[in-house]
């Protein structure tokens, strides 16, 4: 990011944000890592315009490399301010789900600048991200004479927050519809094919050692998951992602029973076995994976459904390899 710098006062600096083609590369990169802390930027107050301008929109976002970003090639041509809080590099959702997106580190770096660079009154409004609500206490905001304004869940909108064609965002819900979980397939793809990937590599060593004759059966079932479970999320069951992933489980053994059921039954019982046991835990563990990529989970929630179910998914691991060993052994 280039950022040139247009007031350098005592407490803070000021700067004019500007992208340059690395910053569409690290936004790529951020997209197929799934989310995960990538890039970040600087904490500081920033603007579009020309030049600073004390009575233009001051807009509230994490130090999110990938959400700067498109916040400001939604933004880019209007007068506006942002001020980047630092939220160790973690977007707006997950940072303030983990109270790293707080009214205190709000007014901290508030408190870097002189309040007349910021306003020409006594109050100061800034417009947060909706989602930022979970992490942020309006009222302590209110008492170090800030003004919060609710901006809406989606960036795109914010042109006509702007302009004043929305003015009420209380009742703005974020849907996680085909669109968005189209967002998120190819990045958890590619990020949960790395692990059956490990797991097919152990599996052709336990071949090689025990002759199982068997490794890369798993990858057409395992590299379904994730598609199936993202295109399908809204029709399984449940909150729990991991309850949705045990739904996609009983769902797949179904088709696998009705299409190959001949077949099946000809398979020794340890195979059975394996197949069971290792396509249960991989449905639990996409869940759990994909809690990450979801606008609709819940931090605490899947803090102890983690706990819950993690175990529970290496038990179940553990199991598969003892099938699968004792398959190459007594054979």
């Amino acid at each position: 990011m280039d950022c040139c710098c247009t007031c350098n006062e005592e407490k803070g600096l000021i700067k004019k944000i500007e992208f340059g083609f690395t910053d569409w590369i690290k936004t790529g990169i951020s997209w197929l890592r799934s989310y995960r802390k990538t890039y970040d930027i600087e904490p500081g107050l920033y603007f579009t315009g020309k030049e600073y301008d004390i009575n233009s929109p001051l807009l509230l976002t994490c130090n999110y490399h990938m959400t700067v970003f498109l916040l400001w090639r939604i933004l880019k041509g209007r007068n506006v301010r942002i001020l980047v809080i630092d939220t160790k590099g973690i977007n707006v959702w997950c940072s303030s789900g983990k109270g790293q997106f707080s009214s205190k580190v709000i007014i901290d770096q508030l408190a870097k600048y002189d309040r007349k660079e910021l306003t020409e009154t006594d109050k100061l409004e800034i417009i947060l991200p909706k989602l930022s609500l979970s992490g942020v206490r309006l009222s302590e905001l209110k008492k170090a004479n800030i003004i919060p304004k609710i901006g809406p869940i989606y960036a795109q909108n914010l042109p006509e927050y702007l302009d004043g064609e929305i003015t009420d965002c209380d009742e703005d819900h974020y849907k996680f519809n085909f669109r968005n979980r189209l967002f998120t397939l190819l990045p958890s793809f590619i990020q949960f094919t790395k692990y059956i990937l490990i797991a097919a590599a152990v599996l052709f060593l336990l071949n090689l050692i025990f002759n199982t004759g068997f490794w890369w059966q798993i990858l057409p079932v395992s590299l379904s998951i994730p598609i199936l479970y993202v295109v399908l999320f809204p029709v399984l069951p449940s909150k729990n992602f991991s309850f949705k992933g045990i739904v996609l489980f009983i769902l797949q053994i179904l088709v696998l029973y009705l299409l190959f059921g001949n077949q099946l039954v000809d398979s020794s019982g340890y195979i059975i076995a394996f197949h069971l046991l290792f396509y249960l835990g991989t449905n639990i563990f996409f869940g759990l994976y994909y809690t990450g990529s979801s606008g609709v989970s819940n931090y605490s929630l899947v803090k102890k459904e983690i706990i819950t179910f993690l175990p529970f998914v290496f038990v179940l691991y553990l199991g598969a390899l003892t099938t699968i060993i004792l398959q190459g052994v007594l054979k």
